[in-house]
């Protein structure tokens, strides 16, 4: 695997990191690198040298995409809001099915409905307690509060880099962060110190939640596959609600509904 293709891939990769409803893990296991990510991660000192320059130049790739597309979202954002969340919503329904044949082929237990109807339920009622609670002031917060706030968004943001299917931007957009995140990773380095300051907890968060996540979804999975997916596919489904535009012109809900149906067959395309 050239060091070029490895670093193209990280930005593809990164990319789709930004995108709600898109996994950059999924994209990683259809690009051949996910194993190895998780092997580098899980055993950096055994060879050392090898999966350090591996991971050093996946991650550059991948912070390279992160960076590129959140300005692009945040142009979309400000200019198309509607379209754009139409665009979200048909890309994590069509992941959906994803998350159910994984536990067809890799469980021999049966989906749990009934965990799907909860988890969706806790879903939508973390999306509105987040409009009034812990994370919806985090620009006027104090110091300390906007560091817990971020560290705590950077491990929540974790879980999707770890878990192949689940997309971490859409459980930001459930506590309400997504927004004030995207403009930070968008202008990382022009906003000055204080906005970079902001930027270090969520970092440290991410990186902290992914190596505890590495060992604790390894033994999760290998112990309750279906119940887990089964979680994750009822916090995808209760996602919906938190994306659904509710100010547009008729035009507007028009071409977002076309899109989502656009953005539904492309997100199944990529993840069947």
């Amino acid at each position: 695997m050239s060091f070029l293709y490895l670093f193209l891939v990280g930005i593809l990769i990164g990319t789709a990191m930004i995108i709600p409803g898109v996994s950059g893990a999924v994209l990683a296991v259809i690009f051949g690198v996910y194993d190895k990510m998780i092997d580098a991660l899980n055993n950096l000192f055994k060879n050392f040298k090898n999966n350090f320059l591996f991971l050093c130049i996946l991650g550059l790739g991948i912070l390279v995409g992160a960076v590129w597309f959140s300005n692009v979202l945040m142009f979309l954002y400000n200019t198309h809001e509607v379209v754009t969340k139409f665009c979200f919503i048909g890309l994590i329904l069509g992941g959906v099915p994803f998350l159910f044949k994984e536990i067809r082929i890799k469980s021999k237990e049966n989906v749990n409905y009934i965990v799907i109807v909860l988890t969706s339920i806790i879903s939508i009622l973390l999306f509105i307690l987040s409009k009034n609670t812990f994370f919806s002031d985090i620009q006027s917060s104090s110091f300390t509060a906007n560091i817990c706030k971020l560290f705590l968004a950077g491990i929540i943001y974790s879980v999707g880099k770890v878990m192949p299917g689940i997309s971490g931007s859409f459980l930001l957009i459930i506590i309400g962060m997504y927004e004030f995140v995207l403009s930070v990773m968008a202008h990382p380095f022009s906003y000055g110190l204080k906005e970079i300051e902001k930027l270090i907890p969520f970092i440290v968060g991410l990186i902290v939640g992914i190596i505890v996540l590495l060992k604790l979804m390894n033994y999760l999975l290998n112990k309750k596959f279906a119940l887990i997916y089964s979680l994750i596919i009822g916090f995808v489904i209760g996602s919906i609600p938190a994306l659904i535009p509710l100010t547009g012109t008729i035009n507007n809900y028009i071409a977002g509904l076309f899109m989502m149906f656009l953005c539904f067959v492309l997100s199944f395309e990529l993840t069947k």
